[in-house]
């Protein structure tokens, strides 16, 4: 059997699995195409599925339906260590007893029909890949968790996998070695110009470093994109809550006329119209939809003695101002540095509105009661409302 697409270096057709005596699927209909020289990622909370449609890439998983292939090539019932991927385990899975230089070269060996010579090469030029020819002679524990995650890396790479399967790879990590080590993942990637497929929790981990992200909850695929689309631009509530930090307050559609859907907040009594400049990709609301208001707390700007903190501009016609406004009070604010974090209830409601300002106004806006804050149209983005 082949792909569709013979070009993907990765794909999914509606791969469903279900673990004997679970009440729900782990996956349901996943649907996906890796392009060659992609950082993809998975992307969702534990439990979301990620882990697994992971291993089932891996062979370590069958899936209980659907098909698998890899350079257009079924995968299906294939053995995992007769597939071109490698996997880079969250753990390691290093040796403790081998070198680092025999770690590398233990796949290799395993593997077969190589000289001793030329597996010595390989390995040495892998570890000269990750910049650890110095440490070849050293076992595992003498290493700190960045050069452990850089052998496991080595190991992997020395097999020339056409994909490289990547879970929680820096999980284990502290911030700092994380960091360094992702700006190693991005190096090597693109130095390599291998597809690089990684599952992680962390959304700063997949912003920074993928092509383009999946993101999964509760078994299935709630939207694919390149980063800044996923973060500016999320289809659903769930997006919207999980990729950054996000407003998302329920509403419902009033109307929608010349590009602008106006919307009341369904959580606030009295609350007034608000309107959202909609965007050309997202699907076009319709009157009495419930739907999620979607805005960061940077685009909301609290009025300090009576002018707004913001001056965007909008150049779309919806009346006499391009701006919106809620009556709201300070409950209570997080130190951020030079930046202050807000929670603001909105007047007539318990709702909470996440805000960040500059650090210096918030002394202003602590000796104020109730108080406006404006938020452009522009800045407001409609959200489906999850069916998960």
């Amino acid at each position: 059997m082949h792909s569709t697409d013979e070009t993907c270096a990765l794909e999914a057709q509606s791969v469903s699995k279900k673990y004997e005596g679970a009440a729900v699927n782990a996956l349901t209909d996943i649907s996906l195409k890796v392009q060659p020289g992609e950082f993809y990622s998975f992307l969702g909370p534990s439990g979301c599925g990620k882990t697994t449609m992971l291993r089932i890439f891996a062979g370590f998983e069958q899936a209980s339906s659907g098909n698998i292939f890899v350079g257009g090539m079924a995968m299906n019932g294939v053995p995992p260590n007769k597939r071109p991927v490698n996997m880079v385990f969250q753990s390691y899975a290093l040796f403790p007893h081998l070198s680092v230089l025999e770690n590398v070269a233990f796949g290799l060996r395993a593997r077969g029909g190589r000289s001793k010579s030329e597996i010595f090469k390989l390995s040495d030029e892998a570890l000269a890949i990750v910049r650890l020819q110095a440490f070849a002679d050293r076992l595992p524990a003498q290493l700190s968790g960045g050069q452990q995650q850089r052998v496991a890396l080595a190991r992997a790479l020395v097999m020339r996998p056409v994909v490289l399967l990547l879970d929680e790879p820096l999980s284990a990590l502290d911030v700092q070695i994380r960091e360094e080590m992702q700006d190693e993942l991005s190096r090597l990637q693109k130095q390599l110009a291998i597809t690089f497929v990684m599952v992680t929790h962390d959304q700063g981990e997949a912003l920074a470093l993928s092509t383009r992200v999946a993101v999964f909850n509760q078994g299935r695929i709630e939207q694919v994109g390149p980063p800044r689309e996923i973060y500016e631009a999320p289809l659903t509530d769930f997006v919207a809550r999980f990729i950054g930090r996000s407003n998302v307050l329920a509403a419902s559609v009033q109307d929608v006329a010349s590009g602008v859907a106006t919307v009341r907040l369904s959580d606030v009594e009295g609350a007034p119209l608000m309107r959202c400049l909609l965007s050309p990709d997202q699907p076009l609301p319709v009157k009495g939809q419930a739907v999620g208001l979607c805005l960061k707390p940077e685009v909301v700007s609290p009025a300090v003695r009576g002018h707004s903190l913001a001056s965007g501009n909008f150049d779309g016609n919806i009346g006499q101002t391009h701006r919106n406004t809620l009556v709201c009070r300070l409950e209570s604010s997080a130190y951020l540095g030079s930046l202050a974090d807000l929670r603001l209830q909105i007047a007539g409601s318990e709702v909470i509105l996440r805000a960040t300002v500059p650090q210096a106004l918030l002394g202003e806006i602590s000796s104020q009661g109730n108080f406006d804050v404006s938020i452009d149209a522009a800045d407001l983005r409609l959200v489906e409302v999850s069916k998960n």
